[in-house]
């Protein structure tokens, strides 16, 4: 690769006049900076009163979240549930006890029995809050059939090594109710107790969030420092840095926390926000520190040299402020801009667990950005002495020398950066024409690229300048098998996937399925609303029979669901005459019923009747409504739960059409996983569009940002062909087990990703590559309007952004290892945010020196 300036020989002579800066306006940053010398005290005192707020507030601002799937009005279930919220407002919630012994033997026994009778006192004494405890022992004398699904081995009950007790909370219970359960529950020394449920799938995800953003998140930062301070080399510098990630997590929490008092926000987004906060403010850091060091040599004359350490005075580091604002602020601003823009792309999401954590990324980001641009300059102009004192600790240099005087011309720049005579390089631009801050830069930059040649950077654009078209070649090969199997993933709502890994509500939920089913927690309601109001009829009971049977056989779905109502059990009716009679008969009646059928007949009625439709019989009032549970026996927020519910919908409306004469207001499915299936479907309806909307801003920015149309275009083919391969690549881990050799579960095979993996990981992707595509540009163009030839610009703008680019990866990676080990839903994301640091900035090497010229 020829490194130097283009020679006379080869191309046109060099014009050392100014260029046309690349950044933002060189008077608008002057003045900026002007202004932040004059107000620093006041920049440093608002955002501190800012940060002590957040500090207060950020334990009330996590235990603000919370998972809000709020079915949408435009989703299919969202008239079902509204009729159930209609007619059934004191539903109540299912909560799952998973009982073994703690040596791992027969779980049946005086044990088991005392903790239940313990459990119904505990629900009996809690009259509205507490509805009642099902289990082996509840059922075993009056319905052993039914007792029998409540144990591990149903065929033989006392050979069972676990069982299930499903307990029924009030809508009004809180969560102090249900940790309260817990700890009666745990009270066991001989039984081992896991509770599961929605309260405590809540519980485990706020749990889980305090834990990262208060242990795991303050581990992680330390580490992130180390490819900062090997960039940066200063010790001094990084207390910035520092100042800067406690500013931007305390402010950023306290506008969430404001907040939150008036919406629901995502259970994780704390979690996300604190990952957002390290990653950018190291990175936008790194960015402009790094620039400003640079900086800080060239404003050194005139000073001795040769010793460890230099003085700089507070104008110099202000002009190196000045002229790092000018570069790496631009590259901030833009890059910055757009992943908060690509965050925001989130709140046009239906769901708010989707839009609420674009919202809370997109301003941390945001905060971020102001934080860096103002507080970071303004602790530097308040302390120059001491950000600037390159003595012990720091890197120590010796200052640069001085340009010979009166040697320092044009002419001595030519000679320098080409080889050129005196009389070449005079007849080129003139002898003795003073020599500017421009052409001083060329010299530098000359200096850098000659004392760089045979560089790892150096090594790199050459290849990729060299072999261009085999660079493109080998991408294009590994993007068409990635994108096979990025349109070939498959997602689920599992909630194992939802929750941190270890969470005893995560291990007793993938239990309960695996053993039981988890149909004693997330049931299908079908209602069924009578036109005429009455459903204690014989014609309804028959007509809402043959419905649900006609429903199932045509969703083919017999065997996948347990259906319970008033009018059936399973693959038996129930007489509508024995109910109605069992209802309202008084109490000798049901002492004969009860002799006749050996189980207590009245009881069981009045409580099916009381559970399963809106009346009472005990309080003289009339059924208008009813639903049937439909049980899976698999898991209902898997793939097969997703196309279960499509059959079912389908089936139904086939069903009802078949009987004609059957009237009804309404019926359709709700509960167990319709609001989240319903929820995920709208999300991935509108993805297309959100897909196209991003990379139509990213287009838009880049455009006006350098002006060009092939800046945008060049990007937007090489941030697609990152997504690609990263999808791919999550696919080929997560849903085909590539990598299930290793034996690790965070690189485990789960046979479908998180349905929020893709939604998630593409603004990430999309933003954060951006922000390394932006950074190398931005140098390269810069090099080309220094006057280097297109090659020479690439070369340099490798050998200064490379290293700080693989710094900047690292530092994404490890800010987001928290997501990898915890949280299943996510571990995509991290691994599609390993990617695109580096394969944006391979791709664009080839691609960069025709850009630069078309800049030019």
């Amino acid at each position: 690769v020829h490194l130097p300036l283009v020679h006379p020989a080869r191309g046109p002579p060099l014009r050392l006049s100014p260029p046309q800066p690349v950044g933002m306006s060189p008077a608008g940053v002057s003045t900026a900076v002007r202004m932040l010398g004059q107000s620093k005290y006041f920049v440093l005192l608002g955002w501190a009163m800012l940060t002590v707020l957040g500090g207060l507030y950020a334990r009330q601002y996590t235990a603000n979240t919370r998972i809000d799937f709020a079915v949408p009005p435009s989703s299919k279930g969202y008239q079902a549930a509204q009729d159930f919220l209609r007619y059934f407002p004191e539903s109540d919630v299912k909560v799952s006890a998973l009982v073994t012994r703690v040596d791992g033997g027969i779980v049946l026994g005086d044990e088991l029995r005392n903790l239940t009778h313990s459990l119904q006192t505990w629900c009996a004494e809690r009259v509205g809050i507490a509805e009642g405890v099902v289990g082996y022992y509840t059922l075993a004398a009056d319905l052993p059939e039914m007792a029998a699904q409540f144990v591990s081995d149903p065929v033989q009950p006392n050979a069972s090594t676990s069982t299930l007790i499903v307990i029924s909370l009030s809508l009004n219970a809180s969560d102090s109710m249900a940790s309260e359960l817990a700890g009666y529950a745990h009270r066991s020394a001989t039984l081992d107790v896991k509770l599961t449920g929605e309260p405590y799938f809540l519980q485990a995800a706020l749990d889980g969030v305090t834990h990262d953003v208060e242990q795991v998140h303050p581990k992680v930062i330390p580490f992130a420092f180390v490819p900062f301070l090997w960039i940066v080399r200063s010790w001094r510098l990084s207390l910035i840095t520092l100042v800067c990630i406690l500013a931007t997590a305390a402010c950023s929490y306290f506008l969430m926390y404001l907040i939150s008092t008036q919406i629901s926000i995502c259970n994780f987004a704390p979690s996300m926000q604190l990952s957002a906060t390290i990653a950018t403010s190291i990175d936008y850091s790194l960015f402009l520190l790094s620039r400003f060091r640079e900086e800080l040599p060239a404003q050194v004359e005139g000073q001795a040299g040769g010793g460890t350490a230099y003085a700089i005075s507070a104008e110099q580091a202000e002009q190196a402020l000045d002229q790092a604002l000018h570069y790496a602020g631009h590259t901030v601003l833009v890059s910055g801009s757009t992943l908060a823009l690509c965050f925001f792309g989130l709140l046009f999401f239906p769901i708010s667990l989707i839009s609420t954590l674009g919202l809370a990324t997109g301003l941390t980001v945001v905060i971020s950005i102001c934080v860096n641009l103002s507080l970071l300059p303004a602790l530097i102009l308040s302390f120059p002495a001491f950000f600037t004192h390159t003595g012990c600790c720091s890197r120590t240099q010796s200052p640069p020398q001085p340009l010979p005087q009166p040697l320092a011309s044009t002419s001595t720049v030519r000679r320098a950066l080409l080889g050129a005579s005196d009389e070449e390089a005079d007849g080129a631009t003139g002898a003795g024409v003073p020599l500017t801050r421009k052409d001083a830069q060329r010299l530098t930059a000359a200096s850098v690229l000659r004392a760089s040649e045979g560089s790892f950077w150096a090594r790199v654009s050459g290849a990729s300048i060299r072999y261009g078209w085999l660079v493109v070649l080998a991408f294009a090969a590994l993007t068409a098998p990635c994108a096979y199997e990025a349109l070939s993933i498959e997602t689920s709502q599992t909630q194992a996937q939802m929750m941190p890994r270890d969470a005893d509500a995560s291990v007793a939920y993938s239990q309960i399925v695996e053993q039981f089913g988890s149909g004693s927690l997330f049931s299908f309601q079908l209602m069924i609303v009578p036109s005429d109001g009455q459903v204690e009829s014989a014609a309804f009971f028959a007509q809402s029979r043959s419905l649900v049977r006609r429903t199932l056989e045509l969703a083919g779905t017999e065997d996948l669901l347990n259906a319970t109502g008033v009018m059936l059990a399973g693959a038996t009716d129930v007489p509508f005459e024995l109910l109605s009679e069992a209802l309202h008969a008084d109490e000798a009646k049901c002492a004969v019923l009860a002799q006749l059928l050996k189980r207590n007949v009245c009881a069981y009625a009045r409580i099916g009747w009381r559970q399963l439709t809106n009346g009472d019989a005990e309080l003289g009032r009339n059924a208008s409504a009813t639903y049937i549970s439909l049980a899976p026996t698999f898991d209902p927020f898997s793939q097969q739960g997703t196309e279960v519910i499509d059959r079912l919908r389908e089936a139904l409306a086939t069903a009802r059409a078949e009987q004609p004469t059957f009237a009804l207001e309404s019926a359709g499915l709700t509960g167990g996983a319709v609001a989240m299936n319903d929820s995920v479907a709208l999300v991935y309806d509108f993805f297309p569009m959100m897909v196209a909307i991003t990379l139509s801003v990213v287009f838009a920015l880049l455009g006006l940002a350098f002006r060009s149309l092939v800046v945008p275009v060049r990007a937007v083919l090489t941030i697609s062909v990152s997504v690609v391969i990263s999808f791919g690549t999550a696919w080929l881990v997560y849903g085909r087990g590539g990598l299930d050799f290793l034996g690790w579960a965070p690189l485990g095979r789960y046979g479908s990703l998180a349905w929020s993996a893709p939604v998630l990981s593409f603004p990430i992707m999309v933003g954060l590559g951006l922000d390394y595509d932006i950074f190398l540009l931005g140098r390269v163009l810069e090099y080309r309007l220094l006057g280097f030839s297109e090659k020479a610009s690439v070369a340099a703008g490798v050998e200064h952004s490379g290293p700080l680019i693989t710094a900047a990866g690292v530092i994404m990676a490890i800010a987001c290892k928290i997501f990898f080990f915890e949280r299943p839903d996510l571990q995509p994301a991290t691994v599609s945010r390993i990617n695109p640091a580096h394969l944006i900035r391979k791709v664009s090497l080839f691609n960069t020196k025709r850009v630069a010229g078309a800049r030019v």
